[in-house]
């Protein structure tokens, strides 16, 4: 099917939103780490000792709601966004009880054929200090026409030495524990008719849960449980994840940078062996 075009108005282009703040409570980094199917005692206690790689998402959706509050007047239809790309960098932990503010500059838009692409810098902040940056890039999907296109090709990963494999299994119930954890409460995630009214096959997961599934495969494969050692990680979204099934993530040898992190690459696929991240880079000490 080919998407009609859309067409984002250039006026919020440099727009800064912010929120908080956001008080780290001990059910949060719980809920969140449930809700993520994770089992590292760490995340889990009564006081968890840290904090999963992907929690910080839990600041978005002051955000993210101030965004839909602009949606109108920006030519934004929600229901046709979706998460194309996100890498994170962690420059600190996050600790209970700290006050995160977190600011969020529109950066960029951008024509990508019919459709339209919307990048968004973000930092969480402790005492005026970036703990997590977040690059994070929408795809606002065009319209449906009714007219057939080619299918593209997901991009090949780097691949090296296969250092493991993790496979992960998406629950039937996975986007509704995932919204309540996280607050992001769009409803392609939860209601399959709505996913459907916009051209989706049913509800689809949440693309930063595929990511925090896939972060357990570094973490708990390579970093002996311990989060705070990974720095850098980023994944592009090539395809929805459908609720009730298993994800396989590879992870492949990669390099060292200049600052002496090392470098893996990684993919995950469904149970059709399609992928549905692909590009992913983690960095670690």
């Amino acid at each position: 099917m080919v998407d009609q075009p859309t067409k984002l108005n250039r006026d919020f282009l440099g727009k800064v939103y912010h929120s908080g703040p956001h008080i780290v409570e001990a059910d949060s980094i719980r809920n969140y780490a449930l809700a993520t199917n994770e089992k590292n005692p760490l995340y889990l206690g009564k006081e968890p000792e840290t904090h999963s790689p992907l929690y910080p998402v839990v600041f978005l959706p002051g955000i993210l709601s101030q965004l839909v509050e602009d949606a109108e007047e920006m030519d934004l239809n929600m229901l046709r966004v979706v998460h194309a790309e996100h890498k994170m960098s962690w420059r600190d932990t996050i600790h209970l009880g700290d006050e995160i503010y977190t600011t969020t500059k529109l950066t960029n838009m951008e024509k990508l054929g019919n459709n339209e692409i919307m990048d968004l810098l973000v930092h969480c902040k402790r005492n005026n200090d970036i703990v997590v940056e977040m690059n994070y890039r929408l795809l606002i999907r065009g319209e449906d026409t009714g007219k057939k296109k080619p299918a593209g090709k997901a991009p090949e990963p780097k691949k090296g030495e296969v250092l493991l494999r993790h496979q992960s299994f998406v629950t039937a119930d996975q986007g509704l524990r995932y919204a309540e954890a996280s607050g992001d409460h769009n409803p392609i995630h939860k209601s399959d008719e709505i996913a459907q009214s916009v051209g989706l096959p049913r509800a689809i997961l949440h693309g930063l849960c595929t990511m925090a599934l896939a972060s357990q495969a570094i973490v708990e494969g390579l970093l002996e449980g311990n989060a705070k050692r990974l720095k850098n990680m980023g994944v592009r979204f090539s395809r929805p994840v459908l609720m009730d099934q298993t994800l396989t993530t590879e992870v492949y040898e990669g390099e060292l940078t200049n600052d002496g992190l090392h470098v893996v690459h990684f993919e995950t696929r469904d149970e059709n062996d399609v992928p549905v991240l692909t590009l992913g880079t983690a960095e670690f000490i």
